[in-house]
């Protein structure tokens, strides 16, 4: 048996399955983000470790099975300081984090960034970790001197459950500005501008390598077997395109969980001019073969987490989950009420940090199921932007999508998604996918199937496929073009507020 964990930013997971693919037990750990100020975000790295701890014990436990391998699929971009003892020297700072602005800013003025997405795959972003690793040396030296890595969340998983490396997969550190596109090795001319010292980071390794044996005092408190061993495993959204079963150019991943990613398959190394113009990576899949590009709406499902906590304020009822409950009771008709879902900047195709949120078109008649209608159909319009962006910069046509997250569990979210986008959208038997994928890689890793496809085919069930209303095409488009027009209009005011209370 595999087990995936998915080291998220909202959660951490893990799920068990059998050889075909079918889920024999999951565990899931809520995970609070700390703000110490306006644009920090940032997670305990030691109550994040101990979740961890607690959802590999409960998968285990509850699955009866033995488990031969334990797979990581981690969120990106996201870095830690760690000693030599693996002991945290500061929390760790995940994506969405405002604070690098300057460091983003020192390259944009600076340095050409067409050398540097030839170099790295990578468009200048303050998401990424080299400009963290940069903030800590540049304010807190300290903390820099002192560290001995400073590792990605899934560095530092792989090493306190095993003791060895550090090491982080090709996909990872393809996310953190530092890695080349071209090799496989950390590009030392980049480095060098950022006076980042190479010894400090993970070693690099394709994702099926295995790392090593859970640590012996480690492997009674997880209830895993002596043999069990640790795979690297990759990217998150790498992972869920994996566990979706996008290996391909013409299939996309659209996965709805803290942010709203797509992940699509490339012909190739793809560096064009339009893949930089609107912020598109271009980096390595993790099935060890091919290279992805992810578009990326950094506040997706961080937006509908917001927007319950704060304005909706209602419970679920009935034993529903809230989400649904929210998603089910808006109105079944587009909205012309619009949000900005850009609470922690914008991510493709606009690559602004100082982009902010707002709802626009509000009216005295209004109600918060309105509001949630709004909400839904301005998270789809701003990945309509993305997918228009992929398949423009690509010049691949875009044939099916596989939606996976926690959007995917709700009908008429998928739906509304199918009409918006004019998309045929599959969804799968798993809820799970980024977890599947780790699985999957695992399994490969172990040799128990000799190939991806090979176990994407045995381990993966579409469970329904929705198809675009063709009678919602004109109403959509309407609203989808005045949606891509508040931006812009925004745009001036928000960078205003934003140099007040982010910089």
């Amino acid at each position: 048996m595999f087990c995936g964990i998915d080291l998220g930013t909202s959660s951490v997971k893990a799920a068990v399955y059998d050889e075909v693919g079918r889920t024999l037990a999951c565990a899931r750990r809520e995970c609070e983000l700390v703000t110490p100020k306006a644009g920090w975000s940032e997670l305990d790295p030691e109550d994040y470790l101990d979740k961890l701890y607690q959802v590999i014990r409960e998968a285990s436990e509850d699955s009866g099975q033995r488990i031969t391998a334990v797979a990581i699929s981690s969120q990106a971009q996201a870095v830690l300081p760690i000693d030599e003892n693996g002991k945290p020297l500061y929390n760790i700072i995940v994506t969405m984090d405002n604070r690098t602005i300057p460091q983003y800013m020192f390259w944009k003025e600076n340095y050409d960034e067409k050398e540097i997405y030839g170099r790295t795959g990578n468009t200048f972003g303050s998401i990424y970790t080299l400009n963290k690793i940069m903030w800590h040396k540049q304010n807190q030296p300290e903390i820099y001197n002192r560290a001995w890595k400073f590792c990605c969340v899934q560095d530092y998983a792989a090493y306190m459950l095993t003791g060895e490396g550090p090491y982080t997969d090709y996909s990872i550190a393809g996310r953190t500005m530092m890695f080349s596109v071209k090799e496989p090795v950390w590009d030392e001319k980049v480095l060098g501008i950022a006076g980042i010292d190479i010894g400090k980071l993970s070693s690099p390794v394709p994702s099926v390598t295995v790392v090593g044996k859970i640590r012996t005092e480690l492997r009674q408190k997880l209830k895993l077997d002596e043999t069990c061993e640790v795979v690297i495993g990759g990217h998150d959204q790498a992972c869920g395109a994996i566990g979706s079963g996008v290996v391909k150019p013409g299939m996309l991943m659209d996965a709805c969980g803290t942010v709203d990613a797509m992940v699509t398959v490339l012909p190739g190394m793809v560096l064009s001019d339009k893949m930089q113009k609107y912020s598109l990576t271009c980096y390595r899949h993790a099935d060890t073969s091919n290279y992805i590009t992810m578009a990326i709406n950094t506040n997706g499902g961080l937006f509908l987490k917001w927007y319950k906590n704060v304005l909706y304020d209602r419970r679920a009822e009935n034993g529903r989950d809230i989400y649904t409950q929210m998603i089910e009771e808006c109105p079944d008709t587009p909205s012309d009420i619009y949000v900005l879902p850009h609470l922690e900047g914008a991510g493709t195709p606009y690559n602004d940090p100082e982009s902010l949120a707002a709802i626009v078109g509000l009216r005295v008649c209004h109600t918060k199921k309105d509001i949630t209608r709004a909400v839904l159909d301005s998270l789809a319009y701003e990945m309509k932007l993305n997918l228009e962006a992929v398949e423009n910069a690509t010049n691949c046509k875009i044939d099916e999508i596989r939606m996976i997250g926690g959007g995917a569990k709700t009908p008429k979210w998928v739906q509304i998604k199918a009409d918006i986008f004019n998309k045929k959208i599959v969804t799968l038997e798993t809820d799970e996918a980024a977890s599947l994928g780790a699985a999957i890689i695992g399994a490969v890793a172990k040799g128990y199937y000799k190939s991806f496809d090979e176990a994407i085919n045995k381990m993966i069930h579409i469970k329904k496929i929705y198809y675009p209303d063709i009678r919602m095409q004109k109403e959509y488009g309407i609203r989808a073009s005045e949606y891509q027009d508040i931006y812009e209009g925004l745009k001036k005011v928000n960078h205003n507020i934003s140099s007040r209370t982010l910089l």
